[in-house]
């Protein structure tokens, strides 16, 4: 993806976010929260802490030991070419 996805999706890491991030795997026609995301960090994310109240986020997820991940959403942001000074990341946690 384009570094101006991973600004447009910067908003899923902000603190109390109510939106979530999704998953590029799981495709259009059947769209999921990304494992990753859930795996570092979204305890911040209010919709992810929702979802597990709810039981509409089970707390299952399970990534593939060769599933190299990043430390949380800023590093990935950085590491796809979004400059480290954005301000969009900012707020990131």
């Amino acid at each position: 993806f384009p570094a101006e996805a991973f600004k447009h999706s910067a908003p899923t890491a902000y603190d109390m976010s109510q939106h979530l991030f999704g998953c590029h795997q799981s495709g259009s026609d059947k769209p999921a929260t990304c494992a990753g995301f859930l795996l570092k960090g979204a305890t911040h994310n209010l919709a992810v802490r929702m979802g597990y109240i709810t039981g509409d986020i089970a707390d299952d997820v399970v990534v593939d030991d060769n599933v190299e991940l990043h430390e949380n959403y800023r590093a990935m942001a950085i590491a796809n070419g979004v400059d480290e000074d954005d301000p969009v990341l900012r707020p990131c946690r």
